[in-house]
């Protein structure tokens, strides 16, 4: 990921230094200068801390020396070119890499502007600069400590559910079929279900916030998809005798994606939508194409998949946090 980055920067250079400057103007370092420093960065991004500490400090001395407005035209510059970083990152990369890149960019320019305000006589700035940094570092290492900890609990929590499960399914074997221990067993298995089906999204979970959940992209038929999916519940949805739709796709929807992780999505929001609908109520889905500027010969575009209830809805202060 890091190689990805820095060939990113050394590829954006020019058109960065020319977008930051414009941003910054009447500066004292000039777009020169700012190309100076971006190559410099490029190839350290994403190395350990005491490498990129080195060649921070290397730069400051040379570029900066003792300076003080020098320095403060610095922290200015390196200011706006994060903006800029973050703004074109997100317009050209998927969302789940930005984050990714932004932050190891961040934390590089941050060392930059711990550095230029040292030089600039202002200790307090740089004491608060490198507080920020130390403090967003512990973050997430306590951000991975949580995840590794649901991870291992998710783990441990398998195996006495299996050992459960096999002790019910003995028992249903050596239980009389009329006999009334059998709704019992039936209602133990619906939970043990739903517990191995909670244990399973703790790990996805999980593996998402340590950024080891991997997508298997492969070319789909996504109306398949959808209609695989919402056949599998109608009996669901029959008992609560709430219809379950799936309108026909105007066009032939191949895309690209995971068939496994779409297919558990989509049964995680269908039967979500089927909880909060009330009996004799309906749950459609949709499609629409959207981005149909992006369409090439082998893919047709991309397909946006709307799911609409008619049950209680969610607040509208609750919908940024949930989504």
């Amino acid at each position: 990921m890091s190689d990805e980055l820095a060939v990113w920067l050394l590829g954006e250079q020019e058109s960065l230094c020319k977008d930051t400057m414009y941003r910054a103007p009447n500066m004292l370092p000039d777009e020169v200068d700012l190309a100076e420093f971006l190559a410099l960065a490029a190839p350290i991004v994403g190395r350990p801390r005491s490498e990129r500490l080195s060649s921070v400090q290397a730069w400051a001395a040379s570029a900066i020396g003792g300076d003080a407005l020098l320095a403060e035209d610095w922290l200015t510059i390196l200011r706006v070119l994060d903006e800029e970083i973050g703004e074109r990152l997100a317009g050209q990369f998927p969302a789940e890499q930005v984050l990714a890149h932004w932050r190891e960019v961040s934390r590089l320019l941050s060392m930059a502007r711990i550095e230029a305000a040292k030089l600039t006589g202002s200790m307090a700035q740089a004491g608060l600069l490198e507080h920020t940094v130390e403090l967003r570092e512990s973050l997430e290492r306590l951000e991975k400590s949580k995840s590794n900890f649901v991870t291992v609990g998710a783990h441990e929590l398998r195996t006495p559910l299996t050992i459960v499960e096999g002790y019910a399914n003995m028992l249903r074997v050596e239980t009389a079929a009329d006999s009334p221990v059998q709704l019992y067993l039936h209602g133990m298995e619906n939970g043990l279900l739903r517990m191995k089906e909670i244990v399973g999204d703790m790990i996805d979970v999980s593996l998402i916030d340590l950024h080891s959940f991997e997508l298997s992209y492969q070319r789909l038929n996504i109306e398949q998809i959808v209609r695989m999916v919402t056949d599998n519940l109608q009996a669901h949805f029959a008992q609560r005798n709430v219809e379950l739709a799936a309108d026909r796709f105007k066009q032939a929807a191949y895309t690209y994606g995971d068939p496994q992780m779409l297919v558990k999505a989509l049964d995680k929001v269908l039967m979500n939508g089927l909880k909060y609908t009330p009996d004799g109520g309906s749950v459609r889905v949709s499609a629409k194409p959207t981005r149909m500027d992006e369409i090439y010969a082998n893919i047709s575009g991309y397909v946006r998949l709307q799911i609409k209830d008619s049950g209680i809805g969610i607040a509208p202060e609750n919908l940024e946090r949930i989504f």
